[in-house]
């Protein structure tokens, strides 16, 4: 669209970018009827834009006119000025359309008038401008919202209760979204974490609700994994959790990562170190369909046994458990010993004594 306007319009500068207002720090832009250098120039720019806090400041539902918030006159005797507007134009003023801002962040759509621009001129791009806000407004909200449902993963809880271990999909504000049978347990122990009647991840020891919640807004400011966080008061063993950005803010269109990434879900994963896979056989056989003595032997390896360990434990000789080990594997469709231990993990970990009962082998 900006490209199309800017070819009818050859002597009008106009730009779309999205930014960090307070800073030179364009997230993304395209500038036309500017020069070919004028991004990589305001990217370099060291002197801070005067136009871009106005975004903060004004009315989104109106064209914004950059000479009610700062005069021409005074632009002109700014060092950007000097340094970028007075190379393109002669920038001294602007029309601008906000897209959408978040915090520091905003996007926005200027036209950037010449100072010999007259005014007959430049009532006509303040009307052309009015025509085009609802319209640029209503395509960049499509765009975001398009672009924040393909952020979100799918079908979250199919893979959370393949997480061997309590896991939870939260907000940056520590609102439960989703979460395993193991967190559920977890949550619903009395133990130090919980949460509470607005659904949030919470802790009951004030230090350690403060460490929980830090971890979790470093992990949306930053897009980046946070932990291990002790969920025990300090010099205490005990379990401990991660943090994780779902998306990194990097995989997301540049234009929208500054609106989306601080809203994206995150991941707990929350460990205890006493917290073993429950050894019982009986919830190994009935999801497997294994023999009593195999088993027996899954277990002792999934409890960290080696394969001649588990067979002095069982007293039975290597070659016995090594035959039941490889009944075992072909039974659960598994490639390896490590990959059965892994599938016995998970069983474990998700299933409990009266659960196994109503399980029926494959």
């Amino acid at each position: 669209m900006l490209s199309d306007l800017a070819a009818i319009y050859p002597d009008l500068p106009i730009s779309y970018q999205a930014q960090c207002v307070y800073e030179n720090s364009v997230y993304d832009c395209a500038m036309f009827n500017h020069g070919s250098d004028a991004e990589t120039r305001l990217c370099e720019a060291i002197s801070p834009n005067p136009f871009p806090p106005i975004a903060l400041k004004c009315n989104p539902s109106d064209v914004v006119f950059t000479g009610d918030y700062v005069a021409p006159a005074d632009v002109e005797h700014m060092d950007f000025y000097h340094e970028f507007l007075k190379d393109h134009g002669e920038i001294n003023r602007a029309f601008g359309v906000i897209l959408h801002r978040h915090g520091q962040d905003s996007a926005f759509v200027a036209a950037n008038l010449p100072k010999n621009m007259g005014m007959r001129e430049e009532q006509h791009v303040r009307d052309l401008f009015g025509f085009l806000r609802p319209h640029l407004q209503n395509a960049f909200s499509l765009l975001l919202e398009v672009a924040k449902r393909e952020a979100v993963p799918a079908n979250p809880q199919f893979w959370l209760d393949r997480i061997p271990t309590a896991a939870l999909l939260v907000s940056p504000t520590g609102k439960i979204r989703h979460l395993n049978q193991m967190a559920r347990r977890t949550l619903a122990g009395g133990g130090m974490i919980h949460s509470d009647r607005m659904l949030r991840l919470t802790a009951r020891k004030s230090s350690v609700q403060t460490s929980l919640q830090a971890a979790i807004e470093k992990a949306s400011r930053t897009s980046m994994p946070v932990g291990p966080v002790a969920l025990t008061e300090e010099r205490q063993a005990g379990s401990f959790c991660f943090v994780m950005p779902i998306q990194h803010k990097d995989e997301i269109h540049p234009g929208f990562a500054p609106f989306l990434a601080p809203a994206l879900p995150l991941l707990v994963t929350i460990f205890d170190p006493a917290d073993v896979p429950r050894p019982s056989e009986k919830i190994l056989s009935a999801a497997f369909g294994l023999t009593e003595r195999e088993s027996l032997l899954v277990q002792q390896l999934v409890l960290g046994s080696s394969l001649r360990e588990a067979a002095d434990t069982l007293q039975i000789s290597y070659n016995t458990a090594r035959n039941h080990l490889a009944s075992a594997t072909s039974k659960t469709g598994a490639r390896s010993q490590a990959d059965i231990v892994r599938r016995g993990v998970q069983v474990l970990a998700k299933l409990g004594e009266t659960e196994a009962g109503q399980i029926q082998g494959p």
